[in-house]
């Protein structure tokens, strides 16, 4: 008994199944419903071309492309083709012109129903404190047309880049696969960015699935690859029942796993599973402590050639796609023209098929190691505190939860409840200002600064003159609070804002400076150089929360009359440090201005940072010599992703100073590691970081510095109880730079 079944395709493109009847009755006896049920729909124009011809209308295009304008003229009849088509009369240009006609038309008509269908609606719709407001029923998106291994190929074989990006939950995955990444990555740095591990090697296959399972819910388009966790491939059978695990109860597509010919064995397993694999060589950090921490790997030839040997053995046991971290970008390049897979690199140049990058780093949310090879392309972590900062705010004064965001009852309700239980108790009343809760600290938090009647810039205030400051003092507007002051001469860049976030926290009243001290340049051209951006820098210190900004004139601070002596503060010893020497009268002048503005503010706290080391050692000696009611707080250096110091003066840097510039914190990281190791000796140190400026001919060093963290005073042996501030300062170009490390 023979049955034979045929697709037929219609006018509008769409396939239909009719049987052709042979030796045996219409249908089987013994069909199954589900095979019956075939011949009652349409198959869909797309796939009834995939089927008919073997290829889709993509494909079509592509092909048609390459033909002959001419070829493109008007077309038969649909029936007309097809009887062509049946008896084999038809060209594969003429099948191909004509397929592709079908499928624009098609692709018009649908346009156009799409847009005489697609109606915006308004409706009035109740809101939870009364009234009503415009409802717009929004179109439900396409949906996304998921991205598997043949796509990837296509985008790997047509030179398009695969953009990877990691995902730990169903928010960072639904985002990512929102933005368009290709691949989403369940890594298992997870442990260190979402758990807040030291290192990967904590994270268990259970913690992956659960990881998994999340991300797996926020993915539409991206194809989900999960990363078997350390120990859990030691075997072939280990990994591939890992690896089904991840996939069969975790909802990947594809699994991710460390090593390489060592590796090889375990991929095979995997693949003769039915598993996608990804491999990983160059940097693996599950491997750190074999490693010998976090380097970079193939820097010699003989590396490169033995990661080569890698890659090539997990291409050959069936990985579709190799990641190469922390690998030189020539060796990245060389590895990837050799392979017929896709490479992704991070840390790996720009050479590879795609990149990767991991979700906190992007968005600058995590606060331990920045990696070189990152980039965060935002900073949210400020604007995700200050919400939740305003919301802990709101809910201290009673403002939220207002009316709308609560629920009421009808007033027959109300009154049957009154009836049984009396009226309601009044709202509680907010927080009376005089109020005083006390703070961890001991000292009496008092209610927020109340604000001026004429608010600048959002909740800002601006003050130009000292006799408005004092106006301020005395109306009472900052009684008894505790003010944070962060000094600055403006340009500003996240190294000041992370000090106003530290203010914020622990102070009442926050208070901004920004004044270009004319005191502290010994010459005259960097003085007119140095970038002045005040409506700048008052909208970033509004967004971040800035209470008062005081921003005063040359003359205001420094009110000189012609022929008449002028006052200066000098601390002691300052002039005989490297530095000074280099700046003549600098120190005199920071001094001068930082005493003037503990004067005129006189802040509870002043906020500094540790990039400019030796001012923070000027600012506690002032403090302590002079008897200032004030704590001095100084904040870590906040730097870029490639390890330069944030400074304002970075901006007259040319694109090839700026590449150059990492090279100083290089040269401290290579004295930190000397230290760490052992060497105390003074010399040796300095001829170690010395050595790494000379490497960039560009660099002019002025000095290396080891000074005693406490007082700034110059370390002619090492090995006391204090702490060790190791500085270096370069001449680049016209741009000084200085930065300095803590040496424990």
């Amino acid at each position: 008994m023979v049955f034979v079944a045929v697709l037929r395709r219609t006018a509008g493109g769409c396939g239909l199944k009719v049987p052709r009847r042979t030796s045996a009755d219409l249908f089987m006896r013994d069909a199954h419903l589900k095979c019956v049920s075939t011949y009652l729909k349409p198959f869909p124009p797309h796939l009834t071309q995939f089927i008919c011809f073997g290829s889709s209308s993509l494909v079509q295009r592509r092909r048609l492309s390459a033909l002959p304008a001419a070829a493109a003229g008007a077309a038969p009849a649909v029936d007309a083709w097809a009887e062509r088509a049946a008896a084999r009369d038809l060209s594969a240009a003429e099948l191909q012109v004509q397929l592709d006609l079908q499928a624009q038309q098609q692709s018009e008509e649908e346009g156009k129903a799409a847009a005489a269908t697609t109606a915006v609606e308004e409706e009035e719709v109740p809101l939870y404190g009364g009234g009503a407001a415009p409802h717009v029923a929004p179109a439900a998106p396409p949906p996304a047309k998921k991205v598997g291994l043949h796509a990837l190929r296509r985008m790997y074989e047509s030179g398009e880049p695969l953009s990877v990006l990691t995902a730990y939950d169903y928010p960072s995955a639904r985002l990512a696969d929102g933005a368009g990444a290709d691949v989403l990555l369940v890594g298992d740095s997870l442990g260190m960015v979402v758990l807040g591990q030291d290192d990967t090697t904590e994270v268990t296959v259970s913690q992956m699935v659960h990881h998994c399972q999340a991300a797996a819910r926020g993915t539409r388009r991206a194809l989900l690859v999960a990363d078997l966790p350390f120990g859990a491939y030691l075997t072939p059978q280990a990994a591939a029942s890992n690896g089904v695990r991840l996939v069969k109860e975790g909802r990947a597509d594809a699994v991710k796993l460390e090593g390489g010919v060592r590796a090889a064995e375990q991929v095979r397993a995997m693949v003769d599973a039915g598993l996608a694999v990804m491999g990983h060589v160059g940097f693996t950090p599950q491997s750190v402590a074999q490693l010998g921490g976090y380097r970079v790997q193939g820097r010699s030839a003989a590396e490169a050639r033995s990661l080569l040997e890698d890659a090539e053995a997990l291409q050959e046991a069936g990985c579709f796609a190799v990641v190469l971290e922390m690998v030189p970008a020539p060796v990245a390049a060389l590895i990837t023209s050799k392979l017929r897979v896709p490479t992704i690199g991070i840390g790996a140049g720009g050479g590879t098929s795609g990149q990767v990058q991991v979700f906190h780093d992007v968005l600058g949310l995590y606060d331990k190691l920045s990696p070189r090879f990152s980039h965060q392309f935002a900073r949210l972590e400020g604007p995700m505190r200050a919400a939740l900062g305003r919301y802990c705010a709101a809910v201290k004064r009673r403002s939220f939860p207002a009316r709308r965001h609560s629920f009421g009852m009808s007033d027959a309700e109300t009154r049957l409840l009154e009836a049984e239980f009396g009226p309601p108790p009044p709202p509680p009343a907010p927080p009376a200002r005089a109020s005083r809760a006390r703070a961890p600290n001991g000292h009496a938090s008092p209610a927020p600064l109340a604000r001026p009647h004429e608010p600048q810039r959002g909740g800002l205030r601006l003050v130009r003159s000292i006799d408005e400051w004092r106006q301020l003092q005395r109306s009472g507007e900052l009684a008894a609070a505790r003010v944070g002051l962060v000094p600055t001469m403006g340009a500003l860049h996240a190294g000041h804002l992370r000090l106003v976030e530290m203010a914020r926290e622990a102070s009442d009243v926050v208070v901004a400076s920004v004044f270009v001290n004319p005191k502290q340049f010994n010459k005259a051209d960097d003085l007119a150089r140095y970038p002045r951006t005040l409506e700048e820098d008052a909208a970033k210190l509004a967004a971040a929360g800035v209470d008062l900004l005081f921003a005063p004139s040359a003359g205001e601070m420094y009110p000189e009359e012609e022929g008449s002596p002028q006052p200066f503060v000098d601390v002691s010893g300052f002039d005989l440090l490297p530095e000074a020497r280099h700046r003549p009268g600098h120190f005199r002048g920071v001094a001068t201005v930082v005493t003037k503005l503990l004067n005129i503010l006189q802040p509870s706290t002043v906020y500094f940072g540790q990039k400019d080391g030796l001012q923070c050692v000027l600012a506690r000696r002032l403090v302590a010599g002079l008897n200032f009611d004030t704590e001095v707080v100084v904040g870590d250096t906040v730097r870029e992703p490639d390890g330069l110091a944030m400074s304002s003066r970075n901006v007259h840097l040319s694109q090839e100073e700026r590449e150059a510039a990492p090279l100083v914190y290089t040269a401290l990281l290579k004295l930190t590691e000397a230290h760490k190791a052992g060497e105390r000796s003074p010399a040796a140190l300095r001829a170690c970081a010395a050595a790494v400026i000379a490497s960039e001919p560009r660099m002019a060093l002025e000095y290396v510095s080891l000074a005693a963290a406490d007082d700034g005073r110059e370390l002619e042996k090492l090995g006391g109880a204090g702490a060790v501030m190791a500085s270096i300062a370069v001449q680049l170009g016209e741009t000084r730079l200085i930065d300095n490390v803590l040496l424990p």
